[in-house]
């Protein structure tokens, strides 16, 4: 029952990224260009990284969550928690 249910979670999490890919475009070139124009607001000398930019989407909207339940703040910080995986591992 359980694996079902992961599946069933994963499917919908693989659909919501497919649809913000098509709405937004790239997630990573997204996060990086995020990472570069945060970066040069603050004045740092290094680009912050996009995985790092993805891994900071995660924790506002777990705060969120302190506003009350909505999925849609889970399934959000799931899917920036994975892409953010991702992207570390390509960068590395």
């Amino acid at each position: 029952m359980q694996k079902a249910k992961r599946k069933m979670q994963n499917e919908k999490l693989k659909q919501i990224r497919k649809a913000k890919h098509l709405e937004y475009g790239s997630f990573d070139a997204n996060m990086t260009n995020i990472g570069r124009a945060w970066s040069s607001l603050l004045g740092l000398n290094k680009n912050i990284p996009g995985h790092v930019v993805a891994n900071m989407y995660v924790i506002a909207k777990l705060i969120r969550t302190q506003g009350g339940f909505k999925q849609d703040n889970y399934d959000d910080a799931a899917n920036y928690l994975y892409q953010a995986e991702l992207m570390q591992k390509d960068e590395q």
